[in-house]
């Protein structure tokens, strides 16, 4: 097409929009003030323009591809359907809560900002950091989820800073208190914890984990618990080693489909610690037991990073472990157990901290 022929096709195009050449002036006009084109940007102003215009059109497009947030979230829910039934009770509880508190419901997912999300969680999710960072996660995954998807091209919530967590000090079980609770799992109506317990505190079993748990996922021959995908809080698989009364374990003949937790687990297990005398019981602490006296006795953290289950060193670095009330001793007699052993089943030696009859106490930070 000519050059004569091309502003005839566009006059022609102009007037069949009702746009004045004015018109086209004044948008021109205020592109250059927009976008602060100096006298040494005016030789290419034209070729920006057509950029700015390309992708503006461009970005439109995006948006037409997007769909809602409430939309993303169904969606993802539903690529994670296979996926365990606590872990998704668990994301429904929060991005529902996301959906009804949040204002997010109906915005395009390419649309959503970073600030809009930090409100989102700052002003729902706020209660405690534990809160706040598995809400961040859950709306992490939503995006991430969109970006394959080709709703969204970046995740606003890479940029959100997560606010730091103070652990609280976890101190690990001394000896009378690892006493007390076998006693009373030696007693009649608490027998079906014992193997709950030895699992826990001479494995690093998780609770949830435990649960799931199977006698035909212990092996043996291998004297060894497998910890498959069913069974593992991350979904990686590994093999604990029995060790120390673990072993009582081997000893065991039941179905291999048979769960060895009772179905009325949580129940006995709190039962359990009452009757033990352990009123003010903290979160985790066998498994912290479990990893203090493990590096206590084998000296060795990523074979401890490995039968714990954990992705990396750096939580068993910052969390886990606490020596301070360990003693090599007690850490050789608790792995190094076995039931030739003449001492009695429920009997564990105390370390040199506790030979004045009192359990040791956590400092004050």
């Amino acid at each position: 097409m000519n050059t004569n022929n091309s502003t005839q096709h566009h006059a022609e195009l102009l007037g069949q929009l009702a746009v004045s050449s004015m018109d086209i002036v004044r948008l021109f006009i205020e592109f250059t003030e927009e976008a602060a084109v100096t006298h040494a940007d005016k030789k290419s102003i034209i070729d920006v323009f057509r950029r700015v215009v390309r992708t503006g059109v461009s970005g439109v497009a995006d948006l037409d591809r997007s769909v809602s947030f409430e939309t993303a979230v169904k969606e993802s829910l539903l690529a994670r359907k296979n996926r365990r039934a606590s872990t998704l009770a668990d994301l429904r509880s929060y991005t529902s809560r996301m959906l009804e508190l949040g204002n997010l419901r109906k915005c395009l997912l390419r649309s959503i900002t970073s600030d809009q999300c930090s409100n989102l969680l700052h002003t729902h999710f706020n209660a405690s950091p534990h809160i706040f960072r598995k809400a961040k996660a859950v709306l992490h995954s939503i995006f991430t989820y969109g970006i394959r998807r080709g709703w969204c091209s970046i995740n606003p919530v890479d940029s959100l800073e997560t606010p730091p967590v103070y652990e609280e000090r976890i101190v690990p079980l001394s000896g009378s208190q690892i006493r007390a609770l076998i006693r009373e799992c030696h007693k009649e109506d608490m027998k079906q914890m014992l193997p709950c317990l030895l699992l826990l505190l001479w494995c690093g079993i998780r609770p949830g984990e435990l649960r799931r748990l199977k006698w035909g996922d212990i092996d043996k021959r291998e004297k060894v618990v497998y910890v498959d995908g069913r069974a593992s809080k991350t979904g990686g698989p590994r093999a604990v080693p029995l060790r120390g009364k673990a072993r009582l374990l081997l000893s065991h003949a039941y179905p291999s489909s048979r769960l060895i937790a009772p179905r009325n687990w949580v129940r006995l297990w709190k039962r359990l610690r009452l009757r033990a005398g352990l009123t003010n019981w903290q979160r985790d602490v066998l498994r912290h037991t479990f990893a203090s006296l493990h590096l206590k006795r084998f000296h060795n953290l990523p074979q401890l990073q490995e039968e714990m289950g954990h992705r990396d060193c750096n939580l068993l670095r910052t969390r886990y472990l606490n020596l301070r009330h360990v003693s090599s001793s007690t850490a050789r007699r608790f792995f190094d157990w076995s039931p030739t052993d003449c001492q009695a089943d429920f009997e564990i030696d105390l370390s040199p901290a506790e030979e004045d009859g009192k359990d040791p106490k956590p400092e004050k930070d």
